[in-house]
């Protein structure tokens, strides 16, 4: 007799709509850990053409091939780089042509088949970042040199088409030094029916745009992240547009709605501030000691510390005087997992130490009132946010959704919420980057036995690690679980086989690690 039962780990965080993108921290092939420590091989990921401009007789014999490649992070002092993923990282140099791009169709190396292991699409109502790890400025670069990170899909003519696409460009202000990998973003908004990238395979492209005039030196790459979301409209609040000149704030928020002004509040006692006012958004002024170093575009929002200050946003809110917009459309999906990141400060303009916010989503039910879904709360001390200068992340974290919950098929709520009570009430939170996606919840799937073997599929976000376990008793007291195997579940789908299932009955869980 054959049991399954699942069982996931405590205090875990999820990897939100992680997309597998293959060999997405160089780790293949193999460098060997010896002089000159790079190769030009690139498992996966297709190199882009000699262009005809180039002639490696003019370039110290160099192969146009041998311009990207592979690189050991050598553990030598000034050359270690500190935030590599895994052992390995790619370099392309800073020429221009010189592209790394990965998509269904593509190939690696001589291979003249294509993998399709990266099978990713641009699905209808759902938003696409990518992130990728960079260093500028190796190899004696050019200040001004640029590169290019991009998300695309292929035509009719198989040709390759831009859909979204950020430029960096080397300085010393943004790649500071060379053993530190600095994460930049492009992102693609919610994918609507009558977008010609709608349904068709993502592609991932890296690419050195640099002038022939600064041609030198060369880029440092790894880690690259492909996340699907669900766009939630003005989540970096940068609309409206705040002017950088003094005050740097306004009360303006597009998208989200205000909580009501409640019966306590009195503006006349509260330095003739009106409700309005305690909520908004403001520009991240570039001053030192008050520049927000991860601040996502150039805004963020702020709220006071006071007892009922919130900002929500659902498909019937609205903002202003605005009628609702149903911008924010996503519903709670039956066998979906869902997760709400907010980056926070807290804090700002003496803000009492044990001061309390709330994120949270939501429902409505047939009376239109919110019912919470799941919570978290923050609490302000100098050990959470030790610096208004940088924002810390914080997570809602929910777990599948079944077919018999009450919110399931309802319209998402997101809830910022001043929990403060009135004996800590003063200063402010600054808010940044909402994210809301939806995930896999990890499962246990399609068991089979055969040849005295058993074997299922892991289901759950690529790249999380779990301990596979089995007991042959569920009997509460009586079960002792025992770890027989670890599983690293890169595609997203990983098939584990049990060699040693000799019992009569045994029973498997995984607790993600």
């Amino acid at each position: 007799m054959l049991g399954i039962a699942f069982l996931a780990g405590a205090a875990t965080t999820l990897h939100g709509g992680a997309l597998y993108v293959p060999n997405y921290s160089f780790e293949s092939p193999t460098v060997p850990p010896v002089s000159p420590y790079a190769v030009p091989g690139i498992d996966s990921w297709q190199k882009s053409p000699q262009p005809a401009w180039y002639d490696p007789s003019q370039n110290d014999d160099t192969p146009w091939e041998d311009l990207t490649g592979t690189f050991y992070n050598v553990p030598f002092p000034g050359e270690f780089i500190d935030n590599c993923d895994g052992n390995q990282a790619a370099f392309l140099f800073a020429l221009p042509g010189v592209a790394l791009f990965q998509d269904y169709n593509s190939l690696s190396g001589t291979n003249t088949v294509p993998s399709h292991a990266f099978n990713a699409h641009f699905n209808l109502a759902r938003s696409y970042t990518l992130t990728v790890g960079l260093i500028g400025g190796s190899g004696s670069m050019a200040p001004g040199a640029t590169f290019q990170i991009s998300l695309y899909y292929r035509d009719a003519s198989n040709n390759i088409v831009t859909v979204a696409a950020t430029t960096i460009t080397n300085t010393t202000a943004a790649f500071p030094d060379t053993t530190n990998f600095v994460d930049y973003q492009v992102h693609v908004p919610t994918v609507q029916p009558g977008d010609p990238w709608a349904g068709k395979n993502i592609g991932v492209q890296l690419a050195s745009t640099v002038d022939l005039s600064l041609a030198r030196g060369y880029w440092d790459v790894d880690s690259v992240r492909l996340v699907e979301g669900i766009d939630v409209p003005n989540y970096s609040f940068e609309s409206p547009t705040i002017p950088p000149v003094s005050p740097y704030a306004a009360p303006d928020i597009d998208y989200w709605q205000k909580s009501p002004q409640p019966a306590w509040y009195d503006p006349s006692q509260n330095d003739n501030t009106p409700w309005d006012d305690l909520m908004g958004e403001f520009y991240n002024v570039p001053f030192p000691g008050q520049f927000i170093d991860n601040c996502t575009g150039n805004q963020a929002a702020f709220m006071f510390a006071l007892p009922d200050v919130a900002l929500f946003q659902d498909f019937d809110s609205f903002s202003g005087t605005n009628a609702p917009t149903h911008a924010l459309s996503a519903a709670f999906s039956p066998g979906k997992a869902y997760s709400l990141t907010v980056g926070l400060i807290g804090g700002g303009g003496g803000m009492a130490q044990g001061a309390t916010f709330q994120l949270a989503l939501y429902y409505r039910d047939a009376s239109k009132n919110m019912v919470t879904v799941a919570a978290t709360a923050v609490t302000n001390t100098t050990a959470a946010f030790p610096t208004n200068t940088h924002l810390v992340d914080y997570q809602v974290q929910m777990p599948g959704v079944k077919a018999t919950d009450p919110w399931a098929g309802q319209h998402i709520g997101i809830q910022l919420l001043s929990t403060v009570g009135f004996d800590l009430v003063g200063g402010y939170w600054d808010l940044d980057n909402v994210r809301l996606a939806e995930t896999v919840p990890p499962a246990l799937a399609n068991p089979g036995l055969a040849n005295g073997q058993i074997s299922f599929t892991l289901l759950s976000e690529p790249g999380l690690g779990f301990d596979i376990q089995a007991a042959t008793n569920l009997t509460p007291g009586l079960s002792q679980w025992v770890t027989i195997g670890t599983l690293t579940n890169v595609t997203g789908a990983a098939v584990f086989t049990d060699p040693l299932a000799n019992a009569h009955q045994r029973f498997y869980r995984a607790r993600q690690l």
